[in-house]
């Protein structure tokens, strides 16, 4: 949980003021280039952009900023594309189609490292938090235990991703050697039905396909993968690639402050996001109202950032040590 969260929540009279001085903090912050370029300073070299982001809740910051205007105000005028994963629009990135991408680091990370291009990260995007994402089994499955998963099938959204990280960590705290289950890619939408037709034992479901799945379905947590090694772990940001933000200084700089401010509103005011998911994706009302929500951090943060591939490297899916700086420094010119 972000500081401002933690004051927010012992002491809810305090906060406007912290809203406020959370985004004066993002004003005056460093990013690509410097956020403080972006206020007084020239205007964006480039104003109109693409910003491509999965349509879920951890986009929910990049949608208040464009609802508040934040983008407007600094110049750029955003559209906003949905995309099924991060990974998807990556060639995107790469081919200048795509200015600034909402991805998972876990992919991100792993791209760099096989040398797919050299990416920036201009805003951090989304942490986890108790209740956004479980291991789920269905009702009378006999399954009530993480230690009855060995030797059993869970489903998670894709292979060697932060869906797999995220599981193999939670069922390693639990004493489940992560080699003795056996992990199958399943997409979200597709897990209750698995579930139900028992094609898997359990499932990793994130929000908000976790609150259908136990609204419609009655899927049961097993796990909450909000624990140990991955707690409050850092599950997506917002990034560009090195050469556009050394052609672009100035709008990558206006993008982070205009995202930044879009994060602290978003930390500190639920209806607001569940009026931007409404609004933006295809998550109902409903389940909006009832979801659990990770948190939206207002800085780059290195040492939280540096778990990601950390823990890549304790379950194999790097071979080496990966400096998290080397996709946070200031880029220069």
């Amino acid at each position: 949980m972000s500081v401002l969260s933690w004051i927010l929540t012992r002491w809810p009279g305090t906060r406007l003021v912290a809203v406020s001085a959370a985004i004066l903090a993002v004003l005056a912050g460093a990013g690509c280039g410097s956020r403080a370029a972006a206020a007084g300073a020239a205007a964006p070299e480039k104003r109109d952009l693409v910003i491509a982001a999965v349509p879920t809740a951890s986009s929910a910051g990049l949608y208040v900023a464009q609802r508040e205007g934040f983008f407007r105000n600094a110049g750029l005028n955003v559209k906003i594309v949905s995309v099924g994963s991060g990974a998807d629009v990556t060639a995107g990135l790469l081919n200048g189609s795509v200015d600034v991408l909402n991805g998972a680091y876990a992919g991100l990370i792993e791209a760099e490292v096989h040398g797919a291009g050299r990416f920036h990260i201009l805003s951090d995007g989304y942490a986890d938090a108790p209740g956004v994402d479980e291991i789920v089994v269905v009702p009378g499955s006999g399954i009530t235990s993480a230690t009855q998963l060995a030797g059993r099938t869970v489903a998670v959204n894709a292979l060697n991703s932060v869906a797999a990280l995220l599981v193999s960590s939670a069922l390693e705290s639990q004493g489940v050697p992560p080699p003795k289950v056996h992990l199958v890619a399943i997409p979200f939408p597709a897990m209750p039905s698995a579930l139900r037709a028992h094609r898997v034992d359990a499932a990793y479901l994130a929000e908000p396909y976790l609150s259908q799945a136990e609204v419609q379905n009655g899927g049961e947590g097993l796990i909450d993968v909000n624990t140990g090694a991955t707690q409050d772990f850092p599950i997506d940001g917002y990034v560009a690639t090195v050469g556009w933000c050394r052609r672009y200084p100035r709008t990558a700089a206006a993008v982070a402050q205009a995202i930044d401010r879009g994060q602290a509103l978003a930390d500190t005011s639920r209806p607001l996001v569940e009026r931007v998911l409404h609004a933006y994706t295809s998550i109902s009302t409903q389940t909006a109202a009832i979801m659990a929500l990770g948190d939206f951090p207002t800085t780059v943060d290195l040492t939280h950032l540096q778990r990601v591939p950390d823990l890549m490297q304790s379950f194999g899916q790097l071979t080496e040590h990966f400096d998290i700086s080397a996709m946070t420094s200031p880029v220069g010119s």
